[in-house]
C-alpha cells in the first residue's frame, strides 16, 4: 500500500503541482488578458472623453451658432420692420417732392407771369409818368400862357377901357374940343 500511498502523494504532489502551475498559468493569462483589457477599456475611455469633450465642444459652437442664429433673426425682423418703415417713408418723401417739385414749377410759373406782369405794369406806371410829367409840363406852360393871356386880356380890357372912355369923350364933346380927350 505504501506504493499507493506513494503514488497517490506523487500524483497528488503532481496534480498540487499541475494546479499550481494552471492556477499560475491562469493567473499570468488572465493578467496579461486584464492588462490588454484594461488598455483596451483606457484607450476607449480617453477616445470616450476625447469624444465627449468634442461634443461638449460642438455643443458650445452649436448653442453659439443657435444664438447667433437667434439674433439675427431677431435683426433680420428688427431690419424687415425698419426697411418697410424706411421704404413708407421713401415712398412717402418720393411723393412729397413731387408734389413739391410741381408745386415749385406752377410758383415758378406764376412767379414769370407775376415777373411778366409787373414789368408791364412798370413799363405802364413808367409811360403814365411819363405822360404825367408831360401833362404837368403843359399844364404848368398853358398856366404861363394862361397868366400871359389874362395879363394880355387885362391889359385889352384897360386898353378897352380906354378906348370906350376915349369914344364917350368923343362922342360928348364937339369936334373942336376932341382934341382934349
Amino acid at each position: 500500500m505504501s506504493y499507493i500511498t506513494r503514488n497517490a502523494n506523487l500524483l497528488l504532489l503532481l496534480l498540487i503541482i499541475f494546479s499550481a502551475a494552471a492556477l499560475v498559468g491562469a493567473t499570468v493569462y488572465f493578467q496579461l488578458n486584464f492588462d490588454r483589457i484594461n488598455g483596451a477599456y483606457t484607450l476607449k475611455l480617453e477616445q470616450l472623453n476625447k469624444i465627449s469633450d468634442e461634443l461638449e465642444a460642438k455643443q458650445f459652437e452649436l448653442k453659439k451658432l443657435s444664438d447667433d442664429l437667434s439674433i439675427k433673426s431677431q435683426r433680420e425682423e428688427q431690419l424687415s420692420g425698419q426697411y418697410t418703415e424706411v421704404r413708407t417713408e421713401k415712398e412717402s418723401l418720393e411723393q412729397q417732392k413731387k408734389r413739391l417739385t410741381t408745386e415749385k414749377d406752377e410758383l415758378q410759373t406764376e412767379l414769370q407771369k407775376t415777373e411778366q406782369t409787373l414789368h408791364k405794369t412798370q413799363n405802364d406806371l413808367a409811360a403814365k409818368k411819363a405822360l404825367a410829367n408831360q401833362l404837368e409840363t403843359e399844364k404848368e406852360a398853358l398856366a404861363l400862357e394862361n397868366d400871359i393871356l389874362k395879363d394880355d386880356k387885362d391889359q385889352l380890357q384897360e386898353t378897352v377901357s380906354d378906348l370906350q372912355d376915349l369914344i364917350d369923350c368923343l362922342e360928348n364933346t364937339a369936334d373942336d374940343d376932341e382934341n382934349t380927350c
